[in-house]
């Protein structure tokens, strides 16, 4: 029987969703779908981070690669979503019921037979996204799709003794947030990664036996209680159905474009990924929990001043106190993600077309993520898709029926105050934070309060008014720059100085060349004044004619380096920034060279395990690219290839230069397993130094060759203590090592 034929259709309400405990069904046959379903979201989302985290270094710890990850399971919960939506609707519960057991046998064998060399997938001939979906697909498509499956069928199957299943779906979000909490903080630092492919078989077993006590329920097969009427359940229109879809589609592209935006244009700080997640699953359980309703009003109420935080750092990310910003940006985003996803449980249909809506809302999902990890970098130059997605979220609440009965006629004094009052706060709030920041700032902020309270006297106006806002001022604080390339490693963009061009990823500087007489000289991380320049200095004291390896090529500073009878080899997986590093009129590095280099495009670990042994003199590890570290480079399996590498007597270089980890402390520690010491040199600049030089602060630690490390105690290097975990690839988990506060 159909569930679109069981009970009489709920008339649409704009009032908040009544949603009734599961008083209905006796605790006892409850607890199967409780448990069933709050097992399955709990892998599901553990299974996620689990696949990211084997992909990320495969593809060279990238950003986008997580973003890829995100697109890859919503597409996943799409087509569970559908086979739940279609069994539901098509076939008898035994019939269901049978199919499930066989999805569960068939997920099962796929992860066992899943390969553990996750590199092995890699395909280079394929754009770097369709091959992340390709390898998420092999290691973890089966259990992703069984998972999928859980929340809408179940909660169909429960429809049939239930009137009201909706709180399932908070209990399911519920538990997805659980897991990503879990997972980064217990899971990942105690359990490596093999063992954790191992228990996920095992929890899918539990998972099964759940399945089971639901299936034996004999009573459940009976013919289902039949709500308050016996009239067929009205299809929503194909209007409705279309803001759902909207609704869904914006908050899960803004959750993978402000993880994008924070990590390209604001902090690249590690473990971003966690709370924009976070803030997404938690609005789901506020919008669809009954004692959520209260807070869901509030997000409403403040969603206007939520898209306007969310936009500003946009417009100017300068200036801005680095984690006051980012729990602002989280803040803003779970404010309207509440109130979208609030006004979306409160516009639901039926119960008995629970899977239908389900499938849109999850349709919206993939259409959201899609668009910010596959579309947006082809067709943008930088993140426009965040602005994009902020406007879109203004459009979907004002197409979305209010919770409560709008305000008709003219605006009085009061109503205006009470629109006002939330931007009167915000205000407060950025005086306080942003005490220090270019007078410009409050500019803008003023510019955009005089729209605000245009804006406040009819709130359906938004969606003209914020996009107004936004391209009026990003027009107006605009600078065209040198050069700007996006792709899948993020956006690579050439800027000129007075006397020098820049080069940054995001916002963290990647290289400097002055353009005046000093244009030969490195700069930056590199000065000669600096570490790199007793790096050489110790090199040329040992040999001529040296053979050089660098993995990361930034501009090719090091490039100024190199001497007649080097051998002179960059490793980057970036072919954006190899392409400006060619381009004379912004770097010059490579072509004033004195040798010519040569460049290895790809992973840079990957590519030394294909150069023969006793290649260098000399290895200089210069891929982080942000303060999200590769830890995939950091192992003692990527070290032993690196050590292979090397001639009798060379050295291994790190960069370890970050405003958030102190990753001097593992770093020694695994150099020690290999039975090896490391040193350590942190350069720190006085302002004059800076201007005359284009010094930056940085951290390098040196390994390799004992002789060396001895010889550069002598010219202050600090030897490293080797207390604390060895990295491995199965075992790279940083977060111990983590301090917020550290610069």
């Amino acid at each position: 029987m159909s569930l679109s034929s069981i009970s009489a259709p709920r008339a649409r309400t704009l009032a908040a969703p009544s949603v009734p405990p599961a008083v209905t069904l006796a605790a006892s046959r409850s607890f199967p779908f409780v448990a069933a379903i709050g097992l399955s979201a709990f892998l599901l989302f553990s299974l996620e981070l689990l696949a990211g985290r084997l992909v990320l270094p495969v593809f060279g710890g990238a950003p986008s690669v997580w973003t890829t990850t995100l697109c890859f399971f919503t597409t996943v919960l799409f087509l569970g979503y559908l086979y739940a939506h279609v069994a539901a609707t098509r076939l008898s519960f035994r019939t269901g019921a049978i199919a499930q057991l066989c999805l569960v046998a068939a997920a099962v064998v796929a992860a066992i037979a899943a390969p553990t060399n996750v590199a092995s997938l890699r395909m280079t001939n394929l754009p770097p996204a369709l091959n992340v979906l390709l390898v998420l697909g092999v290691i973890a498509g089966a259990p992703a799709f069984l998972l999928a499956t859980t929340t809408p069928l179940l909660s169909a199957w429960y429809t049939a003794r239930a009137r009201d299943p909706w709180w399932l779906f908070a209990l399911s979000n519920g538990a997805s947030f659980l897991a990503l909490i879990v997972y980064p903080f217990v899971i990942e630092p105690s359990i490596g990664l093999l063992v954790q492919r191992r228990l996920l078989i095992v929890a899918l077993v539990a998972y099964a036996a759940s399945l089971v006590a639901i299936f034996l329920d004999g009573r459940l097969g009976a013919a289902p209680t039949r709500a308050s009427s016996d009239s067929p359940a009205v299809a929503p229109g194909a209007r409705r159905q279309a803001i759902w879809l909207l609704a869904a589609l914006v908050p899960a592209g803004l959750l993978s474009a402000t993880t994008n935006f924070i990590e390209t244009d604001l902090i690249s700080a590690p473990l971003i990924w966690i709370g924009p997640l976070a803030m997404y699953l938690a609005s789901f359980v506020v919008a669809f929990a009954q004692r959520g309703r209260h807070l869901a009003r509030a997000c409403e109420w403040l969603a206007p001043v939520a898209a306007t935080l969310l936009w500003f750092p946009f417009v100017n990310p300068f200036g801005w106190p680095p984690l006051a910003l980012f729990g602002g940006e989280l803040l803003a985003f779970f404010v309207l993600a509440v109130a979208i996803h609030a006004r979306l449980a409160a516009d639901r249909p039926d119960a008995r077309m629970l899977t239908r809506f389900y499938l849109i809302v999850t349709a919206g999902g993939a259409l959201g993520t899609a668009f910010v990890a596959l579309v947006a970098p082809v067709v943008f130059s930088t993140i426009y898709e965040y602005p994009i997605l902020i406007v879109g979220g203004m459009v979907a609440l004002a197409l979305l029926p209010e919770r409560a009965a709008p305000t008709r006629g003219a605006a009085t004094p009061m109503t205006v105050a009470w629109r006002l009052l939330p931007y009167a706060a915000v205000g407060v709030v950025l005086y306080g934070l942003l005490g220090q920041v270019q007078p410009e700032t409050f500019r803008y902020l003023v510019f955009a309060g005089a729209i605000a309270l245009a804006v406040v006297v009819s709130p359906r106006t938004l969606p003209v008014a914020a996009p107004l806002v936004v391209i009026v001022v990003v027009v107006f604080n605009s600078a065209k720059p040198l050069a700007q390339v996006r792709n899948f490693f993020g956006v690579v963009q050439a800027r000129a100085g007075p006397t020098e061009h820049v080069e940054f990823s995001g916002m963290v500087l990647h290289g400097l060349q002055f353009t005046d007489s000093r244009r030969r000289e490195p700069t930056s991380y590199y000065v000669r004044i600096g570490p790199m320049g007793e790096i050489f200095g110790d090199l040329r004291a040992r040999t001529q004619g040296a053979r050089i390896g660098v993995v990361g090529l930034g501009a090719g500073t090091i490039a100024a380096y190199a001497q007649p009878g080097d051998e002179l080899t960059f490793y980057e997986i970036n072919p954006a920034v190899v392409r400006i590093a060619h381009d004379t009129a912004i770097f010059t590095y490579l072509a004033d060279a004195a040798v010519v280099p040569r460049i290895v495009t790809g992973d840079g670990r990957l590519s030394l395990q294909a150069e023969p042994a006793g290649s260098f003199d000399l290895l200089i590890l210069d891929a982080f690219s942000s303060d999200a570290v590769p830890a995939h480079l950091l192992t003692r399996d990527a070290m032993q290839t690196y050590l292979r590498t090397l001639r009798p007597g060379g050295i291994l270089v790190f960069n370890i230069s970050n405003r958030y980890y102190d990753l001097a402390t593992p770093l020694a520690a695994t150099v020690r397993s290999l039975g090896l010491t490391a040193v350590i040199r942190r350069s720190v600049y006085e302002r004059d130094v800076v201007e005359s030089t284009g010094a930056q602060s940085s951290d390098w630690l040196v390994t390799g060759d004992n002789g060396a490390a001895s010889r550069l105690v002598a010219k202050s290097w600090e030897p490293l203590s080797a207390d604390g975990a060895v990295l491995t690839d199965d075992f790279s988990d940083l977060t111990r090592w983590l301090h917020l506060g550290r610069r």
